[in-house]
């Protein structure tokens, strides 16, 4: 709505310069030029303190623009520098030609706006063919649901990477403990019993081959290694 009034405003600025005003010879050899098209939204007053864009009405959005985003200023500052003084008719189409420029910015803007709406409206419009459904609360649900399983799919891919990493960290362990009991020498039959306990394919086989090899009962060897274990229930 106020952009609406803006632009109302500016609207009346070119229509009150009649035509006979228009055929005048200006004494100016400048123009009104749009110089700071990127403060179309950053309004400020006269002293240079901010305005809310939402509250601010025309008159203080208009005089933003002249001053702020064209040269205005500086085409009345130099009929006065050539003339002396600035007539009504003068000022009537230096503030008209003011208006033609901002008018020109928003323009450009609403063109860009609606070709934005229409191409988010089109992508809007495919998802939904894509998700089987029929309005957008109905779309935004379903997005929910891609969301979490897209989380429940990286949570997966994480943990499958980490288990890599923990096989390459056994991998390397399990060569470098026996390369240390041979450098140490340790006898042959230790580590016979060693490459047995490495070459068990589970929790279970290898609790089993502890029992074995140290002599111990089933619960002694479980309770020994159950702080190892993160993911396997132990029986």
């Amino acid at each position: 709505i106020i952009v609406c009034h803006s632009v109302t405003v500016m609207i009346e600025q070119l229509v009150t310069v009649n035509s006979s005003d228009i055929a005048d010879k200006p004494r100016t050899r400048k123009r009104v030029e749009l110089t700071n098209a990127e403060e179309l939204y950053a309004v400020r007053d006269r002293s240079g303190e901010a305005l809310d864009i939402e509250t601010v009405d025309g008159d203080q959005l208009f005089n933003h623009y002249r001053h702020r985003m064209t040269n205005y200023d500086e085409v009345l500052d130099d009929i006065r520098e050539r003339h002396g003084n600035i007539t009504k008719q003068e000022a009537k189409k230096v503030t008209a030609e003011a208006a033609a420029r901002v008018l020109e910015v928003y323009r450009d803007e609403h063109v860009k706006v609606v070709k934005d709406s229409q191409k988010k409206g089109n992508i809007l419009k495919k998802l939904m063919g894509k998700a089987g459904v029929g309005t957008a609360s109905a779309l935004s649900s379903w997005l929910d649901g891609v969301s979490d399983k897209l989380k429940d799919i990286a949570s997966l891919e994480s943990s499958r990477r980490q288990l890599q990493v923990w096989n390459d960290t056994y991998r390397v362990q399990k060569v470098l403990v026996k390369e240390i009991l041979k450098l140490d020498g340790v006898p042959e039959q230790t580590i016979e019993k060693v490459n047995v306990i490495y070459g068990t394919r589970s929790t279970r086989k290898a609790i089993e081959r502890g029992t074995d090899l140290l002599e111990l009962e089933k619960e002694k060897i479980a309770a020994m290694v159950k702080s190892s274990v993160r993911y396997t229930m132990l029986g």
